[in-house]
């Protein structure tokens, strides 16, 4: 009878011990840092890489999409890409994808993405698996840049009492080389303010970068405080379809091509700057217009 026992609880502790090896491995755990929340799947969608992963909160007001080459053994810098607003998504689709077409041929590529919810919180995914696209027609690597060209001499001055940027006469910035339609693409300049990094999309057509008024792009809570200019990108606002299924296009993108550094110098003795004010001798808010003092009767 005590024989009888002990199989018995042998046999229990096999079982539960099968049943514990068989959860582990359907799991996907991640290892690297389980405070990210889960990878994105990553796949190849004809001349694109396809980033798509599960919709994670009903209040996320956006999704911000980054990406890294990893084809080298040197790490290259992590590039911001794309937003997704996701407005397209009910309760029928909880699955977010982007695809991403500025990438060169046989380039290795990860991602992960960042959800910013409505009351300010951000949390992103752990990296993607790495992919690369071998699509013969796309881009050679080291041929085209999907960076905006910026010769050596195209370098802003900062024009302090004007509050402005102006080019040297003749000299501009071209478009990136590895985008065939640019149309629909609009020059961006990249601005840092603290811990605000925001893209400014400039208005009207790109001779606007010839002379850029400051105090009409940048936000003025950037105002009084330094600025540094970190390059300039290009940026395409589109609709597209929550999935690629859809009827409708229902969700809003943003795409950014590869930032492209910019210099900037004073326009007093040419002195490279790090940073800018922006400094109103008496605010932009508005004047005083009104006509009651504190002492009358």
């Amino acid at each position: 009878m005590k024989k009888n026992n002990i199989s018995l609880f042998t046999l229990g502790a096999v079982v539960i011990s099968l049943t514990i090896i068989s959860a582990l491995i359907g799991c996907k755990f991640n290892l690297a840092d389980n405070k990210y929340l889960p990878r994105p799947d990553i796949r190849v969608n004809g001349k694109a890489l396809s980033i798509r992963g599960p919709y994670v909160n009903s209040s996320t007001e956006y999704i911000n999409v980054y990406r890294q080459d990893v084809t080298d053994t040197s790490t290259s810098e992590i590039e911001r890409i794309a937003i997704v607003f996701p407005g397209g998504f009910d309760k029928s689709n909880q699955t977010y994808f982007y695809d991403d077409y500025n990438i060169f041929e046989g380039r290795k590529y990860r991602y992960y993405v960042r959800f910013v919810e409505k009351d300010g919180s951000k949390n992103r995914t752990e990296w993607s698996d790495s992919l690369q696209n071998d699509d013969d027609t796309l881009p050679d690597y080291g041929s085209a840049s999907y960076a905006y060209d910026v010769p050596s001499d195209a370098i802003y001055t900062y024009k302090k009492s004007e509050m402005a940027f102006e080019l040297p006469a003749g000299k501009t910035f071209d478009v990136p080389s590895a985008i065939t339609d640019y149309s629909k693409y609009k020059p961006a300049l990249v601005f840092e303010c603290e811990d605000s990094v925001q893209a400014i999309q400039l208005k009207g057509d790109p001779a606007t970068l010839q002379n850029v008024d400051l105090k009409d792009v940048i936000p003025q809570d950037f105002f009084y405080k330094d600025i540094k200019l970190l390059g300039i990108v290009g940026q395409k606002l589109y609709k597209a379809k929550a999935t690629p299924d859809a009827e409708e296009e229902s969700l809003q993108y943003i795409t950014w091509t590869s930032l492209a550094p910019i210099k900037i110098i004073d326009d007093e003795v040419g002195n490279e700057l790090e940073s800018f004010k922006l400094e109103p001798e008496h605010g932009e808010e508005g004047y005083d217009y009104s006509i009651d003092s504190d002492n009358e009767n």
